[in-house]
Parts: structure tokens; C-alpha cells; sequence
């Protein structure tokens, strides 16, 4: 089964879309409203018919809910999409997740996860989602706006907008390759940044650990290791299934498993490029 929150267990949603959330509960038939039904009956009189009214009332679920609601639709195919081969259409974890602003190409200011799990034979996997940053509870002012930034934000624009049909960038290897690339390499600006270290990198926004995520999936390759010199790409040596798509909703439990990368103070800039 998808993984779920302890319930009760005290937790906050980092991340929640309305919106797909609403897409993806239109397309596989769930209902996330739940309806109340009660009755009035006339007091009893003697030689009268009794009346009894019956009505129902639509009343909203809370956030946690529909979270469960959803995974329990969905079943184990999110849990088990790294066990099987590509392509897989919605994916879910728990486990460390990187949040980051994302430079992209909507007016409205974006944001990016990151998180890394294993397929069935043990090899890497990164998971790339690209979502709004008002769906969350971060703010422009929480990051440093410095360093590199990537020219496919068009192609990751298209790769959304078109639920996985097109992006425009070579072909899918290629994107999943540049979605890395933007995950572990956005905002670096000089030697002393660490691709494993997002806090000394700009635009980087906090880390959450024991974090459980779900999101619907539009991009999903194993790379060809005899086309890729992965050995000269810092940070993805043993990169191996890329994984990009769009967060339904992240959510972290305990106190103390969230990390915020506080704005720092601006470094000088050894290099910024635009690719």
C-alpha cells in the first residue's frame, strides 16, 4: 500500500496541490466529498400520519484524509513503481526530500523536490518534481538568489503542461538528464559548491527528513550507461532512472525533521552560466 501518516501522529503538509490532487481524483473516480445524511420526523399524534424528511449534507475532508482516500484508490502502484521497469504513472515514497525554488518559465514563482530511492536491484533513482511554490509554506524571501540556473525550463514547462507527452529537449533521456542537472546543480556559483550539500547552493529552501511523498509521473528512463560519461558529472556518478513529474502532496511527521536553509549572506559570484 501507498505509505500512509500515523493517524493522529502530528505532521505537516510541505507540499499540497488542490488542483492535480482534483485531476487525479476526476480521472481514476474517486470521490473526495463525503455526504452526511440525516432525517426529521413529525412528532407522533394520534389518528396522523407521521412525516419523515431525509436530506444530506456535502461536508469537506481535510487534507490528511483525502491523502488517504487517494492512496488507498491508487492501491500499490505508486509504492511499486520503482520495481517494476519504466514507465511508471504515479510514484510515492518516504525519505529525504530537498526542496528548492525553481527558476522556470511561469510568472508565478515555482518550486522543485528532489529525492532519491532504489529500484529493485538496488540501483539509484531520483525522483524531480516540479511544482508551485504557493502550494507550499516557503516564500521567495527564504532563499539566496544566486548562481546557475538552466535554459530547459521551457522544456520542463512543456513536459507538464502536456502531461508527459512532449518537451522538446532531444529525446526523454536527455530531459531526465537536464531535470538532474537542475536538482543537484541549480543556484551552484563557485568550487566550494557541494551537488550533495544543497545548503551551499542559492535558491535551495530546507531539507525534510522521514518525509512521505506522492506525486503523478510524466518522464521516467534508465539511463544508457554506454551513451552517458556519467563519470564527469558531478553528483550523478551512478545515476541510473530518473524520474520526473509533478508532487500531489508532501508531508513530514515528527518535530525536528525539518531543516530550513535560512537565507545566507550573499557570496560573490565565481560563475554564473545560463544553458
Amino acid at each position: 500500500m501507498t505509505p500512509r501518516a500515523t493517524p493522529n501522529a502530528p505532521g505537516t503538509y510541505l507540499y499540497w496541490s488542490p488542483r492535480r490532487i482534483e485531476k487525479v481524483a476526476q480521472d481514476n473516480g474517486i470521490h473526495l466529498d463525503r455526504f452526511r445524511r440525516w432525517s426529521l420526523t413529525s412528532p407522533s399524534i394520534p389518528f396522523v400520519p407521521q412525516l419523515q424528511l431525509g436530506n444530506s449534507e456535502r461536508t469537506t475532508r481535510t487534507r490528511y484524509e483525502v491523502a488517504q482516500k487517494i492512496s488507498k484508490a491508487l492501491g500499490d502502484r505508486p509504492v511499486k513503481a520503482f520495481t517494476m521497469p519504466p514507465p511508471a504513472p504515479f510514484a510515492a515514497g518516504t525519505g529525504t526530500v530537498e526542496f528548492a525554488r525553481y527558476i522556470g518559465a511561469e510568472p508565478k514563482p515555482e518550486v522543485l523536490l528532489h529525492t532519491r530511492s532504489q529500484d529493485a536491484a538496488g540501483r539509484r533513482v531520483d525522483v524531480v518534481m516540479f511544482g508551485s511554490l504557493d502550494n507550499t509554506e516557503f516564500r521567495t524571501t527564504d532563499t539566496v538568489e544566486d548562481g546557475w540556473t538552466s535554459s530547459a525550463f521551457w522544456a520542463v514547462h512543456n513536459l507538464l503542461a502536456s502531461r508527459g507527452r512532449e518537451h522538446g529537449w532531444g529525446d526523454d533521456q536527455e530531459m531526465g538528464m537536464e531535470a538532474l542537472k537542475i536538482a543537484l546543480h541549480q543556484g551552484s556559483s563557485g568550487p566550494d559548491t557541494d551537488p550533495n550539500d544543497p545548503s551551499s547552493r542559492g535558491f535551495t529552501l530546507a531539507r525534510a527528513r522521514n518525509c512521505q511523498w506522492c506525486a503523478v509521473i510524466y518522464l521516467d528512463v534508465e539511463l544508457d550507461h554506454d551513451r552517458w560519461l556519467l563519470e564527469n558529472e558531478v553528483g550523478m556518478e551512478d545515476a541510473h532512472r530518473i524520474v520526473v513529474g509533478a508532487p500531489l502532496w508532501a508531508r513530514t511527521g515528527a518535530k525536528g525533521s525539518l531543516t530550513r536553509y535560512w537565507p545566507r549572506q550573499r557570496r560573490p559570484l565565481w560563475r554564473m552560466r545560463t544553458r
